[in-house]
């Protein structure tokens, strides 16, 4: 008798406690930590779903190119580079983020997160 191979189960990222620790980090006026936790979130799920970590080398963008080229079936540049320009945008800016602005990067990040994981999540600050 043929032994069954057993379906690998992916691991799974907690997304409501990440997003809990967003929301505190706001609640805390950390609002440009909470935009740096978001994207390590994306990264997180980039590397637990596709094997793709970012190296040490790379920049957020670098990193971005590469994996749309890498993933392209998987990954729309019309979703990444969004995302990946207001999160530049809000580290780099020199000035804190309004909610407004959190929220839109919030948006793209759940854009991005239906598209990756098929799931969804209703989050607002």
């Amino acid at each position: 008798m043929a032994k069954k191979k057993k379906k690998q189960v992916e691991p799974e990222i907690d997304i409501k406690q990440r997003l809990a620790n967003v929301k505190i980090l706001v609640e805390t006026n950390r609002a440009k930590e909470a935009i740096a936790y978001i994207y390590l979130i994306y990264d997180d799920i980039i590397n637990t779903k596709f094997k793709k970590p970012r190296l040490a080398y790379q920049t957020i963008r670098e990193y971005a190119i590469e994996c749309v080229n890498e993933l392209e079936k998987k990954l729309k540049p019309e979703s990444v580079y969004p995302f990946i320009k207001k999160i530049e945008d809000i580290i780099y800016g020199g000035v804190d983020p309004t909610n407004k602005e959190l929220n839109f990067a919030i948006d793209l990040f759940s854009n991005l997160y239906n598209e990756i994981t098929g799931k969804t999540f209703n989050f607002k600050l």
